[in-house]
């Protein structure tokens, strides 16, 4: 899966920069201890020359300069200056315990290492060997010997060191990161399965076992949620889809009586006249219950979608010549242009036209002095989505009102309440185009018309 493989490769990465920065700093505090050990106080061996070379022979006796016998004080040293004969022929502070005299063996023997447990340090002097002994206990003496062999592939021993410090990191972060990754996969798909809307069922166990349970609670209340809104869309789906069956048959008696009385010479015409209005208040609500209707199974994805390859430049003329040939108001004019006719969509043809012809009814409902309408059919810049285009000059609207014009009358979405008319014409359009895999855009303000583009991706 690619989410663990991820998961890991970050996991492995970060162990081995954690290991690699671990060793560069202990490999610094190492060497920091070690040089502040070896440099703390003054050097033995800086000390040792300073007497040395500040031991100076006047006549019969020996005098040590100030500043050489400053630096035995500090460091609470004795001196003592070993003629080539093995006698001491001066000494400052010595122990008593210790010989005055000593064999060429035992001064190589000292020379290296201790006398008698007291850490010594010689320095060559023009009368002899001057020799340098700290308190007890107060230095260690240590001898290193190493080939030269080794020392010259030293760098590439530390390098191999590194290296091999690298892969052991490596090798454990991989380790600890697979049971890591084994632990934490059926997380990763119950999480997955969680984003798709799937069951899921995660075993709890391990460190993550808290985690499992609460996956599989959220997803026990996911599946108890969508099973109540499915039954309450489909409750409300059946309830309009009956009331609009109960409906239709008593309202096309009304309106059938209603335009027999409309047409009827024997009826006076004051009553023809009021059949009249009977008969366009029954066609208005005829309407009303088909769009709401048509809309809730727009809503909840219920609509059968027949599609079929339409070319939208014929399907707007047959609006437009629709609209000029049915009476329209001389205050209404509507300009048709189309800048491409090889555009075609998958589509279902009568919603289709149900969106094209409500948009451009839009504009003459809205708008009852009249306006022009231009209804454009193009490609978009990047020529893969169909472009209607429905614009007119009337009164617009705010453009803080727009994000309500295709939301439902009662939706929650809604920023305020609609006041003009049952406001499902919209709404419907923006279903029906959402139906299509395409969007509704508006764009408006007072008193600069309104723009209504639909668009549709082209079929392949």
């Amino acid at each position: 899966m690619d989410g663990t493989a991820r998961i890991l490769r970050r996991y492995t990465g970060a162990s081995i920069l954690i290991a690699v920065f671990l060793l560069i700093v202990n490999y610094i505090i190492l060497g920091t201890f070690v040089f502040k050990g070896m440099n703390e106080g003054a050097p033995p061996v800086h000390v040792t020359q300073t007497v040395a070379e500040g031991l100076h022979k006047n006549s019969s006796s020996y005098t040590l300069e100030p500043d050489a016998e400053e630096w035995l004080q500090k460091s609470q040293a004795w001196a003592m200056l070993i003629a080539n004969d093995g006698k001491v022929i001066w000494d400052y502070d010595i122990p008593d315990q210790l010989p005055r005299a000593y064999s060429l063996a035992e001064v190589a023997q000292f020379s290296r290492n201790y006398l008698q447990d007291y850490p010594v340090f010689v320095w060559e002097h023009e009368m002899g060997l001057v020799v340098v002994g700290y308190p007890k206990d107060s230095l260690a003496k240590y001898q290193i010997h190493f080939p030269i062999s080794w020392m010259s592939d030293l760098p590439y021993r530390l390098l191999a060191l590194l290296f091999g410090n690298i892969l052991l990191a490596a090798l454990l972060s991989l380790f600890i990161g697979s049971r890591l990754i084994r632990a934490i996969r059926p997380l990763i798909s119950g999480i997955h399965a969680l984003s798709e809307d799937q069951h899921t069922y995660v075993e709890a166990k391990g460190m993550f076992s808290g985690i499992a349970r609460s996956i599989n609670h959220a997803s026990s209340l996911l599946q108890k949620k969508n099973a109540l809104l499915k039954a309450r869309d489909e409750a409300r789906s059946n309830w309009i889809a009956g009331i609009s069956h109960d409906i239709r048959t008593p309202l096309s008696m009304v309106l059938g009586y209603a335009s027999e009385l409309e047409e009827s010479d024997a009826v006076p015409y004051e009553q023809q006249q009021k059949a009249s209005i009977i008969r366009k208040q029954g066609e208005k609500l005829r309407s009303l219950v088909s769009d709401l209707n048509l809309v809730s199974m727009l809503e909840y994805e219920m609509q059968p979608i027949h599609t079929k390859p339409i070319r939208l430049s014929t399907l707007a003329r047959q609006i437009v010549t629709d609209f000029l040939n049915n009476d329209l108001a001389e205050t209404f004019t509507i300009e048709l242009d189309v800048t491409t006719e090889q555009c075609f969509v998958m589509g279902d043809e009568k919603l289709l036209v149900r969106a094209i012809t409500n948009l451009v009814q839009n504009s003459i409902v809205h708008n009852p002095s009249g306006c022009h309408i231009h209804v454009q059919m193009t490609l978009s810049p990047n020529q893969r989505n169909a472009l209607l285009i429905i614009t007119d000059n009337g009164k617009g609207i705010e453009k803080g009102m727009l994000p309500d014009l295709v939301e439902l009358p009662y939706s929650s979405k809604r920023k305020s309440p609609s006041h003009n008319g049952h406001g499902l014409g919209l709404p419907m359009v923006a279903r029906i185009a959402a139906a299509h895999h395409g969007h509704l855009l508006l764009t408006s303000d007072t008193g600069k018309g309104i723009t209504a583009e639909l668009c549709f991706p082209l079929s392949s």
